[in-house]
């Protein structure tokens, strides 16, 4: 082989080596990449209603869960939801109804990768009112009507979901990822519909003790934001 000839051989070797290195960069750079969270917050939460939120998450897939952290402002501790995919990276779920003592809740978007790694949005707090109006279509209705509620600590075990209604909740997720009924706002449901002269929509899983609706359900059991990221809209 000639000294030209090998000289240029050494020449493609090193631009083919130098080539390999930039793509693989490249990936582990975009893989690195934290996600786009785009959330809407409702601008208001009823006290009679139940409050939609939505969430647009780039890339559209790869993830193990996508939930919304919600709790009283004020409260030091969240519960969440287990949100719903619309399609092209689009989530959406309804919050319970606010309580009587509950004046603003603290809102929260959570997603995590293959790897369980999290980012959360910005946390946002928002006003609870008398005269909000929030629509729902028929299937955020039935949502509305059918939530799992999950906890991020053991003492909410066995409680109602402090600051917020029993309506339409059925079913709870321990921090340990175990699904049950739950059996204190079913008693407290039951006992208000045998206590009122007005008709009260039972879901059958408050009656049955079953849960209605294919809900998926991922176990993590960390509350804390450790290790993750915090984005902003």
């Amino acid at each position: 082989m000639s000294g030209a000839g090998f000289s240029s051989e050494k020449r493609w070797l090193r631009f083919a080596r130098s080539f390999v290195v930039s793509v693989l960069c490249v990936a582990a750079i975009a893989q690195a990449a934290p996600p786009t969270l785009a959330p809407t917050f409702p601008t208001c939460l009823s006290k009679g209603g139940n409050a939609l939120v939505t969430l647009s998450l780039k890339p559209e897939t790869g993830w193990s869960s996508v939930r919304v952290y919600f709790r009283r402002s004020g409260s030091p501790y969240f519960y969440y939801l287990e949100m719903r995919a619309d399609g092209k990276g689009n989530y959406w779920a309804t919050l319970p109804r606010p309580d009587e003592g509950t004046r603003s809740a603290d809102i929260q978007f959570s997603v995590r990768d293959a790897e369980g790694v999290e980012t959360r949005s910005a946390l946002t707090m928002v006003n609870v009112t008398s005269s909000c109006n929030g629509d729902l279509s028929p299937e955020q209705e039935r949502y509305a009507r059918n939530l799992v509620v999950g906890e991020t600590v053991t003492s909410q075990a066995g409680q109602a979901v402090f600051g917020w209604q029993c309506v339409g909740v059925v079913s709870r997720i321990n921090v340990n990822g175990q699904l049950r009924p739950d059996s204190v706002c079913r008693a407290v449901l039951i006992a208000a519909a045998f206590a009122t002269t007005e008709e009260i929509l039972l879901p059958a899983a408050v009656l049955a003790g079953g849960i209605v609706g294919g809900v998926i359900i991922h176990k993590h059991d960390q509350e804390e934001c450790s290790p993750c990221r915090v984005t902003s809209p």
